[in-house]
């Protein structure tokens, strides 16, 4: 479990720590305050000594709009707070009793290249002007591990993809993410059914939305070698899954996810996106459950106020005095600073009112 984290620049946030995290970790504001940023920033732990991870970090936020993405250039640059040549940013958290760390820095320079060598979207280019300029990132990654401490170079340009960069065999922490659009996708349900047992639970979950669901495959497609998650109904017999409600798909999309973070940590941005506020308490109780199942620490933000008492409500604090796996992180931004305040979640629900009228602000 990340036990507490400090964040010394990442997007627009400067010089964040918080600590006294739990295994629910609710993390509240308003928008652009910096709730997606702090997600994003714990997510360069997972492999920390990693190009490929950095990568995959600065694409998060372009993977939801695959038509017209900008170059992974202006990605990774977009991740360091420009305040000077010198750019860096640096993240680093207490997981367990081990320290962790991702620190990175470089300077941007102006380079001669050859686009001619370049293949694939740029070739037209590359045959009309040949030799160019172009902008380049010279950086180093410092990382912490444990007892384990080194450095990587690497280098970025304007016209640098992501292929061809190293994966690591194994996550230093294992991570799982769901975006707001997340349950707009296929191919969704691909852990669930490795387990009848917890399969069972998510349609007990999915049948909140419709009592006549009673199964849900991954059927190979007709047309093509994708599979295709599919619904069986009884009045409806075996439907795509595309053809439901979001509601539905979102909850199979956050299934899905805590199966995957199995015995690691799962980050969900805007949990209540699709999920009609009549259903928070059937559906956060089910999250928190399955997440103390598969021991996953969850990160969870939110701008509303409906959510964090859904979310708080899976406590029952007025039936129990001593349990409480619930920690509540307000974000604020002023005067190009982030703040941070940590509450139990206890102390968020005894003082109801007053945090409420907060969030709302």
């Amino acid at each position: 479990m990340i036990k507490s984290f400090r964040i010394d620049g990442f997007r627009g946030i400067r010089n964040l720590t918080v600590e006294h995290l739990n295994k629910v970790n609710l993390i509240v504001g308003d928008n652009n305050s910096g709730k997606t940023s702090v997600l994003e920033s714990l997510q360069l732990l997972r492999n920390p000594a990693q190009v490929s991870n950095l990568y995959k970090v600065a694409r998060f936020r372009e993977s939801l709009y695959p038509i017209g993405i900008a170059p992974l250039y202006e990605n990774v640059i977009c991740l360091f707070p420009h305040t000077e040549k010198q750019l860096s940013l640096g993240v680093s958290a207490q997981f367990d009793d081990q320290p962790v760390g991702c620190y990175i820095s470089g300077e941007q320079t102006r380079i001669m290249i050859d686009v001619t060598e370049i293949n694939g979207t740029y070739l037209r280019k590359a045959e009309m002007l040949g030799e160019s300029e172009a902008d380049q990132f010279q950086g180093t990654i410092k990382y912490v591990n444990g007892d384990q401490k080194g450095e990587t170079q690497f280098q970025i340009n304007t016209y640098s993809k992501s292929s061809g960069a190293a994966i690591a065999k194994r996550d230093t922490i294992k991570m799982a993410y769901v975006s707001p659009c997340d349950h707009l996708r296929g191919n969704i349900i691909s852990q669930i059914i490795r387990s009848d047992g917890y399969k069972e639970i998510c349609i007990r979950a999915l049948r909140l939305f419709d009592e006549e669901i009673e199964d849900i495959l991954v059927l190979k497609s007709t047309v093509g070698v994708r599979s295709v998650d599919y619904i069986k109904h009884r009045s409806l017999g075996i439907m795509p899954l595309t053809t439901f409600g979001d509601g539905i798909k979102k909850v199979l999309v956050l299934a899905n996810a805590i199966a995957q973070a199995k015995n690691g940590v799962l980050f969900i941005d805007e949990v209540e996106t699709a999920i009609h506020k009549k259903y928070y308490d059937e559906i956060f109780r089910f999250i928190v459950k399955a997440c103390s199942a598969f021991n996953v620490q969850a990160f969870i933000t939110t701008h509303s106020i409906e959510a964090v008492d859904g979310l708080l409500a899976t406590q029952d604090y007025q039936e129990q005095t001593v349990m409480d796996d619930i920690s509540v992180i307000t974000i604020k931004r002023a005067n190009g600073q982030t703040y941070s305040r940590v509450l139990t979640g206890r102390e968020v629900a005894a003082d109801r009112e007053a945090f409420g009228f907060e969030v709302r602000l």
